[in-house]
């Protein structure tokens, strides 16, 4: 049996070490909250291939990290390899579209994707978004406005809504009581 190439790698960032991984069609996983280990056991589990570390891989996606850690991208533009149901795509898909600087709710996903009683289903398939960051699932909070909860961990997804704009300060418990709706767009 041939196994299909999984290459990753690391990227150091301001908000600390991340770790990517790619195969030949585009990014399977992407990771702002892991150690190494974790990152390839995780992957172990998924993928029956082989792990090559190989930085010359995300030459494109380096430069798109730095650019974003900069204020100069909003956006990724890299290809997706993403396993999961029709439905979990569709919620990723919803993720994608969400403006930087801006918030959805995960009730309005749901909405969006046609499945409006559906919010809680939305709700895992945010938590099970593959690609943290790239697929910004840090933008989706609570319909009331509540912070939410977020894979990467309170502090972590602080530290990204503060480089895009939503909250001045990443330290304490700035979501205590915030009703972060005037950041969802249409």
């Amino acid at each position: 049996m041939i196994l299909e190439n999984i290459y990753y790698s690391n990227f150091d960032s301001p908000i600390g070490e991340l770790w990517g991984a790619t195969s030949e069609k585009g990014l399977v996983s992407f990771s702002i909250h892991t150690t190494k280990d974790d990152f390839l056991d995780d992957l172990r589990k998924h993928y029956n291939s082989n792990l090559i570390y190989s930085p010359e891989a995300f030459t494109e996606l380096s430069m798109q990290l730095k650019e974003y850690f900069e204020g100069k991208r909003h956006s990724f533009d890299v290809r997706f390899d993403l396993e999961g149901t029709e439905f979990q795509k569709k919620v990723w898909k919803a993720i994608y579209k969400i403006p930087y600087g801006h918030l959805n709710s995960y009730g309005r996903i749901a909405k969006e994707i046609g499945k409006p009683k559906a919010y809680r289903a939305a709700a895992n398939a945010v938590g099970d978004n593959p690609l943290g960051l790239i697929i910004p699932c840090h933008r989706v909070v609570e319909s009331n406005g509540g912070f939410g909860g977020f894979g990467g961990d309170l502090p972590m997804k602080r530290k990204i809504l503060k480089y895009e704009g939503i909250f001045k300060i990443d330290e304490g418990t700035p979501e205590k009581g915030v009703d972060l709706r005037s950041f969802f767009y249409y």
